[in-house]
């Protein structure tokens, strides 16, 4: 595991050094579980947006890429491109994010 020096208040300092241990564990999770409620969020949201791309399209991203946007010469279907572009960035960042949260309770 990685050692980090972290600054903390006076309050926090005044604790015993095991309590202080255990407060601190216990925060990180909290704050790693809010992080992974904020990833699946986020992960949903660009979902819904894919989804709506894959039903107009009637393919996946990857299709549309390779084979219909070449053929499609239209600004709306470049636009819409530009647009699941981002969103399956998203997904495929945001998914990346939460596969490296471990979330066990604290020790």
């Amino acid at each position: 595991m990685a050692q980090m020096l972290m600054e903390v208040s006076s309050e926090l300092q005044a604790l015993p050094e095991q309590e202080r241990t255990l407060l601190i564990k216990a925060g990180l999770y909290e704050a790693k579980r809010a992080w992974a409620k904020r990833l699946k969020a986020d992960i949903m949201e660009a979902s819904e947006h894919i989804k709506g791309f894959e039903e107009r399209y009637g393919v996946s991203f990857i299709r549309f890429e390779r084979e219909m946007l070449p053929t499609l010469n239209t600004l709306q279907a470049h636009e819409d491109y530009n647009d699941w572009f981002f969103w399956h960035s998203v997904w495929v960042e945001k998914q990346g994010l939460l596969s490296k949260l471990h979330l066990v309770g604290p020790a």
